[in-house]
C-alpha cells in the first residue's frame, strides 16, 4: 500500500493556458482591425476585408507562440540573468519566422503580391527584394517579447499565490494538527493506561518507579504543551519526545515491548516537523504490539539517502495463529490512518503541505509480519 504525494507544481486557479493564448491573440487581431478600420480608414484599401490578414497574421502567432510555453517550462529554473537571454532569444526567432508569413499575408491581401510565385520561384515584381519579407522585424520582436513577459508574469503571479496560501496552510494545518495530536495523545484510554500502571506500582510498592513514570508524563504532555506547532526541531529533539512516550509504554507493556533505535549520527540535527514519529508508534502499539503476548518489537530508523532523510517506524505485529482478528484489525487500523485518521492523516498533511512534491510516505505489509512506515523528506539544517 502506498501514499503518493501531491503534484503543487501547477498553481492553484490558474486560467486555461488556452484560453489566455486564444483571449491575447484574439484582441491583438481586433485592436489592429479597429486601428485600420477607424483611425487610417483613409489609407485602408480593404476596408472590411483588412480583418483577414490580421486574422491570418494572429493565426501564425498564435501558432508559432504555443510552443514557446514548452521551451520557457524548461528553462524557468535558470538564473534570472540567463532567463532574460533566453527570452531574447526565443523571441527574435519567433520574430524572424514570423515577420515574412506576417509580410506575404498582407502584401497578398492589400498588394495582390504573387505569392505562389515566390513560393515556386516564378515571376516576381523586379522591386521585390528578399531582405523586404523581414521589414518591421523589429515590430513582431516586441510583440513576441510582450506575450513572453505576460507568459512568465502571469505564472508568476499565480505562483506566488499559491505559495503564499501553501503558507497560510502550512500555518493553519500546523495548528490543526497539534490541537489533532494532543487530542490524539491525551485520549482518555491512553490516560487511563498510563494513571492505571502508576496506581499498580503504587499499590506494589513500587513509589520510585511510579515517580519515575508521573515524571516522564509530565515531561512528555509539557513537551507537547509548550512546544511552537509553527516551527521544526531537531531530529534529536524529537527522538527525545519520543523516548519519554516510549518509557511510558515500557513501563506498561514490561517485557512485552522491545525498542530498537537506528540512528545515523548526522541525522540528528537535521529539522523535522514536530511530534511526526510519535502517532506512528503508537498506532504500532496499540494495533500490534498490544495484541501480542510477547516478543513484540517496534524499530525506529533514521538514515541519509540520495540527500534527503529518510525516517522509517516497523512493527513485528501479531505473530501466531491465535491472533488472525489482531492481525485484521491492525491492517484496518493502517488502511484507515492512511485514508482519514487523526494521527497518520496529520503527517500525510502536513508534510503534503510543508514538503509539496518532495516527499515520500509510504506504508508497507511486511512480508512475514508487521507492517513499515517510510517518509522521505528534504534534508533541512537548522
Amino acid at each position: 500500500m502506498k501514499k503518493s504525494a501531491d503534484n503543487f507544481l501547477t498553481p492553484k486557479n490558474k486560467p486555461s493556458f488556452l484560453l489566455l493564448h486564444t483571449l491575447g491573440w484574439s484582441a491583438y487581431v481586433m485592436i489592429f482591425a479597429v486601428d485600420n478600420l477607424f483611425f487610417y480608414r483613409d489609407f485602408n484599401k480593404l476596408g472590411l476585408d483588412v480583418f483577414y490578414p490580421l486574422f491570418l497574421a494572429g493565426l501564425f502567432a498564435s501558432l508559432l507562440t504555443w510552443p514557446l510555453r514548452y521551451v520557457y517550462r524548461k528553462l524557468w529554473r535558470l538564473p534570472p540573468q540567463w532567463l532574460i537571454v533566453a527570452i531574447v532569444f526565443c523571441s527574435l526567432v519567433v520574430a524572424a519566422i514570423w515577420t515574412p508569413l506576417k509580410n506575404l499575408s498582407m502584401w497578398y491581401f492589400y498588394e495582390d503580391f504573387n505569392v505562389l510565385g515566390l513560393l515556386t520561384g516564378g515571376d516576381l515584381d523586379p522591386l521585390f527584394k528578399w531582405y523586404m519579407l523581414f521589414m518591421s522585424v523589429s515590430y513582431a520582436f516586441f510583440m513576441i517579447l510582450v506575450w513572453s513577459s505576460l507568459y512568465f508574469g502571469i505564472n508568476y503571479h499565480y505562483r506566488l499565490v499559491n505559495e503564499k496560501q501553501l503558507h497560510l496552510d502550512a500555518v493553519r494545518l500546523s495548528h490543526v494538527a497539534q490541537i489533532k495530536m494532543l487530542r490524539y495523545q491525551i485520549n482518555p484510554h491512553f490516560l487511563f493506561n498510563t494513571l492505571n500502571a502508576i496506581s499498580t506500582l503504587v499499590l506494589k510498592g513500587d513509589k520510585q518507579k511510579a515517580n519515575g513514570m508521573l515524571t516522564r508524563l509530565a515531561t512528555f504532555l509539557r513537551f507537547s504543551l509548550d512546544n511552537d506547532p509553527e516551527k521544526k526541531i531537531t531530529l534529536y529533539e524529537e527522538l527525545k519526545a519520543l523516548m519519554l512516550y516510549l518509557e511510558i509504554e515500557k513501563t506498561r507493556f514490561d517485557e512485552r515491548l522491545t525498542v530498537k533505535f537506528q540512528i545515523e549520527p548526522q541525522t540528528e540535527a537535521l529539522l523535522v516537523p514536530s511530534l511526526l514519529l510519535q502517532p506512528l508508534v503508537e498506532n504500532s502499539i496499540k494495533y500490534a504490539i498490544a495484541h501480542m503476548a510477547t516478543g513484540g518489537v517496534i524499530s525506529i530508523s533514521a538514515y541519509c539517502k540520495n540527500n534527503s532523510l529518510h525516517l522509517e517506524v516497523a512493527d513485528n505485529g501479531p505473530s501466531n495463529d491465535n491472533a488472525q482478528k489482531a492481525l485484521a484489525k491492525h491492517t484496518m487500523s493502517v488502511k484507515s490512518e492512511t485514508k482519514g485518521g487523526v494521527g497518520v492523516q496529520n503527517i500525510i498533511e502536513r508534510l503534503r503541505v510543508l514538503y509539496p512534491n518532495k516527499h515520500e510516505f509510504q506504508v508497507y505489509k511486511e512480508k512475514q509480519k508487521g507492517y513499515r512506515v517510510l517518509i522521505v523528506m528534504p534534508m533541512e539544517y537548522p
